[in-house]
């Protein structure tokens, strides 16, 4: 038991800070490797960690896909049900994790497969409790990651279901930006180690800034979503500049690796396919348009920007310039026809260019999300940002 106890310690953030012959990190928490409790303890500690993220995991999952669905996430009328069968689940089927695995993966009731999305989310919740309270300890900063981890594992399901990050996720971590601001005012000693709490309040604000400009200039040239721009501004709030440099970098390496697989995967032909018959939908949409008398106006150009996701077209009416327009166009239409046709497309960006006479040209681009990527980055950012950036200076 001695080894495995210093084998933890080394993933304790006072050892690591020693290694690195930083100071003393301030004495704001109570590491559970120290010594000040007994190892069972430690081990407790941990696996009520775990525990905990389970179950609020679970919780998540209902969070994530009654967001989306614009459904009320807690009341006795909307208790947890089977999405095939609509069975209203009883306790023994809603033990995190272990449910799916004694069910098989399906329902009781109905025998339908159960998405392993379920018990990954709520393994993923449990691992992101367990190493924050490793290195951590026992503080105010693990409450903080807590609910960040939280809300991160929020935006990254609904990222991968629909594609965008909802602004709630990012006005909370914003939120814990504005915690950690105002705690460094207070807290603040520059000859305590580094830490989201210990440091210059200013470096909260210039991590906002630096990181969501850049971030911004990758999504004007459709590189990234806007989602993903006000997910790193609140992550820049609460990292501070220093620690959100590491934790864009983890992100955007992350986000390459897996956006190559993902691109590599599509079968061979189908952006061709999708730009072939969103051009040819495009043209028969414009034509019915001109025979309602809607038209661009003579001399100018109209650029309709939109996605497809899941085999639905996503084309916000908000993205006509009705100053080129003679009439209002029928977006509706146009969603309805590309969904007719394009319902085994998914994640494509499209953008139609017309003139006063005709279709003009059609782009369509394969989307990589990127949402759980980043958030992978601002978790570790918060975790140990600090302990990365003082070993990359050390390396130089």
């Amino acid at each position: 038991m001695p080894d495995l106890l210093s084998a933890l310690k080394c993933m304790s953030g006072e050892i690591t800070y020693i290694w690195f012959d930083e100071p003393e990190p301030e004495k704001n928490m109570l590491s559970i490797f120290d010594g000040r409790f007994p190892v069972y303890f430690t081990v407790i500690f941990i696996v009520m960690a775990f525990i905990l993220g389970a179950v609020i995991g679970s919780f998540l999952n209902v969070v994530i896909i009654r967001t989306q669905n614009k459904e009320p996430i807690t009341g006795a009328h909307n208790r947890s049900h089977c999405m095939s069968c609509g069975t209203q689940l009883k306790a023994i089927d809603l033990i995190p994790i272990l449910s799916y695995i004694f069910l098989g993966g399906k329902c009781r009731t109905c025998k339908a497969k159960i998405s392993p999305r379920y018990w990954i989310v709520e393994l993923t919740t449990a691992v992101a409790f367990t190493l924050s309270i490793i290195t951590l300890g026992l503080s105010f900063s693990l409450l903080m990651a807590f609910v960040l981890a939280a809300a991160l594992i929020v935006a990254s399901g609904i990222d991968i279901d629909k594609m965008e990050i909802p602004y709630g996720c990012s006005i909370v971590i914003a939120g814990l930006g504005v915690i950690a601001t105002v705690a460094s005012i207070f807290v603040y000693d520059p000859t305590k180690a580094a830490s989201v709490f210990n440091m210059p309040w200013y470096e909260h604000l210039i991590g906002a800034a630096a990181i969501s400009v850049p971030f911004a200039i990758f999504a004007l040239f459709g590189a990234m979503g806007g989602g993903d721009v006000h997910l790193m501004a609140g992550a820049g709030l609460l990292l501070g500049w220093k620690n959100a440099i590491p934790a864009a970098a983890i992100g955007i390496i992350l986000g390459a690796i897996g956006g190559s697989i993902e691109l590599l995967s599509i079968p061979k032909g189908t952006k061709k396919l999708a730009k072939e018959k969103a051009l040819d939908i495009a043209g028969k949409w414009y034509d019915s348009q001109k025979e309602n008398g809607i038209t661009v106006l003579e001399g100018k150009t109209e650029a309709i920007y939109g996605s497809i996701f899941k085999g639905k077209s996503d084309i916000e009416p908000e993205c006509i310039d009705q100053k080129c327009w003679k009439g209002t166009p029928d977006i509706a239409s146009l969603n309805n026809m590309l969904d007719a046709e394009l319902s085994d497309i998914t994640k494509f960006g499209i953008s139609i260019v017309l003139d006063d006479k005709k279709v003009v040209k059609v782009n369509c681009k394969r989307q990589v999300v990127f949402g759980p990527y980043l958030s992978v980055g601002i978790f570790a950012g918060f975790l140990i940002g600090d302990m990365i950036v003082s070993w990359y200076t050390k390396m130089f």
